[in-house]
């Protein structure tokens, strides 16, 4: 593989890691929970599948908003918007960006500050599997950076002016 090769593969990993991440994750609660069936018909359980399953829901929901976000897909006043006149528009992007911003990052800010240190500092562990509950709370500050991320990269087009956002 050449190098420019490489860097075109690096950067579309880049430019789709929600989406790779979801997919993985995706299979891997496929197989948990087709396991998790097939086993309580053989007579037993594997209990814990359902923790794991509810984590990886987890992630999965908020990285998937961060792809809702990066497609323009999440629900829109799209209808008003096209009707105002070009710089009201614009001042609408620059809105959506800073609610967005502002509230991921407050989420994300006071999941770190309060709930994952309270984790980290009574080393709180998970029921059945006995792993740090933090491991599964950083889904909520890693999925609100990614959504102001992908959020802003949606938004920049408009910005510059150089096109709009869907929805």
């Amino acid at each position: 593989m050449k190098e420019g090769q490489t860097a075109k593969g690096w950067r579309w990993l880049l430019g789709n890691l929600e989406e790779v991440a979801c997919v993985a994750l995706m299979a891997v609660m496929a197989l948990l929970g087709f396991t998790n069936v097939v086993t309580r018909y053989a007579g037993f359980s594997l209990a814990y599948t359902e923790e794991l399953l509810v984590a990886m829901m987890v992630w999965v929901t908020l990285l998937g908003a961060a792809v809702g976000f990066k497609r323009g897909a999440h629900l829109g006043l799209g209808f008003i918007r096209e009707r105002l006149p070009q710089g009201a528009q614009w001042a609408l992007e620059w809105l959506s960006l800073i609610l967005v911003a502002g509230t991921m990052g407050a989420v994300s800010y006071l999941c770190l500050r309060y709930q994952i240190s309270d984790e980290i500092s009574m080393d709180t562990r998970t029921q059945a599997l006995d792993i740090p509950q933090f491991w599964y709370s950083l889904a909520i500050p890693l999925g609100g950076l990614s959504m102001i991320i992908r959020s802003a990269q949606a938004a920049l087009p408009g910005l510059r002016g150089r096109g709009r956002r869907n929805g």
